[in-house]
């Protein structure tokens, strides 16, 4: 008889360790997400924050070149005929500068 109940106090032990263990296993894992957790939103917090950066910037630089492009319209509708004339023979000879690099 004692043997048997040798046997049965055993199999509780390891039951109990097993149950013991499980718990364990299942707070480290609960430990691990938790932290894999708060890195992931960190690092969506921080690709978040260049995203709005780059999309400041661009529009940053969009609204520049409109505004450049306004500035030079209002030039442009300043001057008189000769002026005219003598900025597009000027972006004529650009022109064919640029057309002979082209070349070589």
């Amino acid at each position: 008889m004692s043997d048997i109940t040798e046997i049965l106090r055993k199999a509780f032990l390891a039951g109990v360790g097993a149950a013991a263990e499980g718990t364990e296993k299942a707070d480290q894992l609960m430990k691990d997400m938790i932290r894999k957790g708060e890195l992931t939103v960190e690092q969506g917090k921080a690709l978040n924050q260049e995203l709005k950066h780059n999309l400041d910037e661009r529009l940053h630089g969009a609204k520049e070149q409109k505004e450049e492009k306004k500035d030079i319209s209002s030039i442009l509708e300043h001057l008189s005929d000769e002026d005219l004339k003598e900025l597009k023979r000027r972006l004529a000879e650009i022109d064919i500068d640029a057309g002979e690099d082209d070349i070589d």
